[in-house]
């Protein structure tokens, strides 16, 4: 090929991709319409006389493709993880003063910058190539819609740049794919002038035009994006905080918010959120809130994470929309543990850009101290992704004949779905059908284990979960194993008059995930199997400290954790310095001095063995006192877990997995795991005032390399790390033998 047609190839697609730039991203078109579309049929006449001059990166790519069948699973480089939120200012300021109390010797700047109300993405570029883009699913994976957002003209195919230098050989790139008011205006109208139904709102219209497998129907979307954050990146110029990292992305060719606020103070942060709060309806797109980040990346660092989100951002959400609507009637859902939940029939009412015709009423003791009643004028409000609820009564329009809300008399005493017994769960405040085939039960159950949270089994949504139990092919989750190709395919999800087959690709689908889901790991099998109480981030917890079912089934932790709440309840009812349950005589108070002392002792000797495993920490010693302290799982959970397993639904699932060859593996953090480290199934005490580190990061660094740390020195006790000015604990730690460590003995010892 002549070496002149490469050039122009490479000219006409650098031209298009500088007027793209101006046009999506900075707003300032360079190019008349009529010039901009001679360009790039120029670029289509050379590619379909030159195709191999075509790359995944020309602009006559961003058309779309051949439709997929589905979407494959992206496992994120590193997590994206939601965010803390709050409605209150008092709580971003103390937000703010937490963070500092961790870095106490740092003067702190923050980044306001607004919260695109759109759908979360990573974009991965490598040496400049676009090359995977894909949504936030559950933080740790998500749906590869590369070709979906190929289509977007306002994210760049390749990085730009002034040297390749300045290209990091990975980067990605987070932040919101976005629907704008007007396109979202223009593309309602195209669909009524077509007799297509219409979307709710911008945010609706984003998410369902990325979850299409035609990409070419995606092109035909008014979607854009907004870049705010970063995922992996290796190599190129530094990026050492937000500013920083703002500017980086406008030179790479992103889209990045107009305003954004860099404060020093807490009362600046929250002038700043009242500031975006007044301009923010005249952008373009939709937004709900502020987000608050440190600024500088290092001091994220410091103070990390928690299992759910950075330590270092909160999210501000701006008051909650309201409307006022008539309750028709109140309903009751079934949960898949059998909790009944009220659930208000409205008059269609539109709140936050969706008609809302129902909304959760929680429970009959709430409806009860709100004093709800059918045919009240009510009010009603939707945070966010929250379901609405209704939140209180217009009193002045309630009619006179109207009557309190009685649960029993609605269900008449029995389960609405399967006529089964119901009754008060006290310590919830709910009513349960205490049938556990209950069939609303049994497909709650079948939907949960499948999400994508749980096992994640394709093709197996609300109305195939309802299916599946209504044709009595699957009682439980587990009955997934048996089903057959012929008995999916042929599944009727529609009624006699209009049957509905599953198909024979959706069964192939949903047969190959049931049997990935063997491989997954216990965290994952321990969430999907609706053990009450045991949500995602526990379940995960929990599969740190044990290998398999059979050891958590017997779990000494979690034997410990209700014990030791046993041994609190007696050591304060046996108290004899108790001001309430004083000794009636002296030799009652000789004999309960001695069996309290005996308590305590136990209370310590299990406490320390879960602070060795790392499953408690002390937060304060009390010397004739049992201390302080905390566990990783509390002892209502850890009723409940045990409870699960020495049951017959627990003890049959068991063996149901057994039959089926099913055993998956914790990472089991326990002693075995921590004899990695420096510090393994060691206790620090720290004490004194450290230098060049907080205490918050010094006790990081000691759980880094398999330490603990507790507040007090004892018997116990391993290392002292004193700093300057150290006391009392000093002269007891030497008292005892105990190994000290100054600051730099220390930092030697870990570097």
């Amino acid at each position: 090929m002549d070496n002149s047609i490469k050039q122009l190839h490479t000219s006409l697609v650098e031209e298009i991709f500088r007027y793209d730039r101006a046009y999506y991203v900075d707003a300032q078109p360079a190019i008349s319409d009529q010039d901009y579309d001679r360009l790039y049929r120029e670029l289509l006449d050379l590619e379909a006389s030159h195709p191999e001059l075509i790359t995944s990166c020309s602009p006559s790519q961003r058309v779309g493709g051949e439709p997929l069948e589905g979407f494959d699973t992206v496992q994120h480089a590193l997590p994206m993880m939601s965010l803390d939120n709050t409605y209150s200012q008092n709580e971003v300021r103390e937000f703010i003063d937490r963070v500092q109390k961790l870095l106490p010797n740092e003067e702190l700047d923050w980044v306001v910058e607004p919260k695109a109300d759109g759908i979360a993405i990573s974009l991965r570029y490598e040496d400049g190539q676009f090359t995977v883009g894909a949504t936030r699913g559950d933080g740790v994976s998500g749906d590869d819609v590369t070709e979906n957002l190929r289509t977007i003209r306002s994210i760049p195919l390749h990085l730009q740049s002034l040297t390749e230098a300045d290209l990091p050989s990975v980067f990605e790139a987070r932040g919101e794919v976005i629907m704008t008011r007007s396109g979202f205006e223009k593309l309602n109208s195209m669909r009524e002038t077509d007799g297509e139904s219409l979307f709710a709102n911008p945010r609706n219209a984003t998410a369902g035009s990325l979850k299409q497998l035609d990409s070419a129907l995606v092109a035909k979307r008014p979607l854009d994006i907004v870049l705010y954050g970063n995922g992996e990146v290796i190599g190129g110029p530094l990026v050492d905080s937000q500013c920083v990292l703002f500017e980086a992305l406008g030179k790479f060719g992103f889209r990045t918010p107009k305003h954004i606020w860099n404060c020093s103070s807490a009362e600046q942060v929250v002038a700043a959120i009242d500031e975006l709060d007044r301009i923010r309806e005249s952008f373009d797109y939709d937004t709900d809130g502020a987000v608050i980040k440190l600024n500088r990346f290092d001091l994220r660092d410091r103070i990390g994470v928690t299992a759910k989100a950075p330590r270092w951002a909160m999210a501000y959400k701006y008051a909650a929309e309201q409307a006022q609507t008539l309750l028709n009637s109140i309903t009751i859902q079934v949960g898949r543990t059998g909790t009944l939940t009220p659930v208000a029939e409205l008059e269609p009412v539109l709140l936050d850009g969706s008609t809302i015709s129902r909304a959760t009423l929680h429970n009959d003791e709430e409806i009860s101290r709100k004093d709800i009643r059918v045919g009240d004028t009510v009010i009603i409000e939707k945070r966010g992704d929250v379901i609405p609820a209704v939140i209180s009564v217009v009193k002045d329009f309630r009619l006179s004949d109207s009557k309190p809300f009685d649960i029993l008399s609605i269900t008449e005493n029995r389960c609405p779905d399967c006529g089964g017994a119901i009754q008060k769960d006290r310590e919830f405040v709910a009513w349960r059908c205490i049938n556990h085939d209950c069939p609303a039960q049994a497909a709650q159950r079948l939907e949960h284990f499948a999400a994508r949270t749980a096992l994640d089994i394709e093709c197996l949504g609300d109305i195939v979960s309802d299916k599946l139990i209504e044709r009595n092919l699957v009682c439980g989750p587990l009955d997934l194993f048996d089903l057959t190709l012929e008995q999916l395919r042929s599944l009727n999800l529609g009624n006699a008059d209009e049957p509905r087959t599953f198909g024979e690709k959706n069964a192939i689908k949903l047969i190959e995930s049931v049997q990935r889901s063997r491989s997954l790991g216990l965290d994952k099998w321990l969430f999907a199997l609706a053990i009450p109480e045991l949500g995602r981030t526990t379940a995960s917890l929990l599969a740190k400290f044990h290998k398999d079912f059979a050891s958590l089934a017997t779990s000494e932790i979690l034997n410990n954790v209700i014990e030791l709440d046993k041994l609190n309840e007696r050591a304060v009812r046996v108290n004899p310095r108790s001001r309430k349950n004083k000794p009636t005589s002296e030799s009652d108070r000789t004999e309960r001095e001695n069996y309290y002392a005996q308590i305590v002792d136990q209370i310590t000797s299990r406490v320390d063995s879960l602070v060795r495993l790392g499953f408690a920490s002390v937060t304060k010693e009390n010397g004739y006192h049992p201390p302080n302290y905390t566990t990783e799982v509390g002892p209502s959970v850890a009723r409940s877990v045990m409870n699960w397993f020495g049951s017959t639904i627990g003890g049959e699932t068991l063996e149901r997995l057994i039959e089926l060859d099913i055993d998956p593996k914790g990472s089991e953090q326990g002693p075995s795991n921590n004899d990695r480290g420096l510090y393994a199934g060691k206790i620090f005490v720290i004490t004194g005032t450290l230098s060049g580190m907080s205490r918050e990061e010094a006790k990081a660094k000691i759980e880094a390399n398999g330490g603990k740390t507790t507040t007090s020195v004892s018997k116990k006790t391993d290392y002292l790390l004193a700093g300057e000015k150290a006391g009392s604990k000093l002269q007891k730690a030497e008292l005892l033998g105990v190994t000290v460590l100054d600051e730099t003995a220390f930092l030697s010892q870990i570097d």
